[in-house]
């Protein structure tokens, strides 16, 4: 039995962009292109799990995992509270993507990156210092200790305390989140969760902070690999 639903705040949304987050199902976006040459960027952005990233919705949220469709497309997923389809979305380099889709439902947004975006399997542990390396997206049992990567706090670990947990967000109930004991802060919404090597899922939500102490909501990647037939960037 899940339990009763839960209202939560959105890490590091503001009420205005809460009161544009109201789509009630996937949506997809018109392509548009704009090469590095065209922006005066010399080196491509390398995409890592936990980095910022800033769109017209909200400030700051994080990279989630890095992925490519099923016809290749390369992009990286986040939070659903982190754009909607058509935003702009900037690493603090200016490179940046477009969100091509977002699902209310599962919690989750997919930015397809142009060409200057490099897709890797790494996950950031320290601003702008040690990496993990993603192999792969084996659930692990409550019980399990696990880590978050996220552009404000960085790097907090702590346990998987419940699963197939139904949650109450402004724009509708997400079913089946995972609960842990990590913390988190605005901003690093949208980061991932990692077990050992192996991917977990992205954050959405929680409360507390890391200050005092907290609990967080992420979406298990699994299902959302299966629904939309992405293939996980891995060594």
């Amino acid at each position: 039995m899940r339990p009763l639903s839960q209202s939560l705040r959105l890490l590091g949304l503001s009420l205005l962009a809460l009161g544009l987050l109201l789509a009630l199902s996937p949506t997809a976006a018109a392509h548009t292109t704009v090469t590095a040459a065209a922006r005066g960027i010399d080196e491509p952005t390398r995409i890592i799990a936990g980095d910022p990233i800033f769109s017209g919705t909200v400030s700051r949220c994080s990279i989630g995992a890095a992925v490519r469709t099923a016809t290749g497309t390369g992009g990286f997923l986040t939070a659903y509270p982190c754009g909607r389809p058509g935003d702009v979305v900037r690493s603090p380099d200016g490179t940046y993507g477009t969100v091509r889709w977002v699902d209310p439902e599962l919690g989750v947004a997919f930015v397809e990156t142009d060409e200057d975006w490099i897709l890797t399997p790494h996950v950031r542990t320290s601003p702008g210092g040690a990496l993990k390396t993603i192999d792969g997206s084996r659930e692990a049992p409550i019980g399990a200790s696990l880590c978050r990567s996220g552009s404000t706090t960085g790097w907090h670990c702590g346990t998987i305390q419940a699963k197939n947990q139904d949650v109450r967000f402004t724009w509708g109930t997400v079913i089946g989140l995972t609960r842990t004991s990590v913390c988190a802060e605005p901003g690093d919404t949208g980061g991932p969760f990692i077990s050992g090597s192996q991917l977990q899922g992205i954050l959405l939500g929680g409360g507390g902070s890391c200050r005092t102490g907290g609990y967080t909501y992420f979406v298990p990647i699994n299902p959302v690999l299966a629904k939309y037939r992405l293939m996980l960037v891995t060594v």
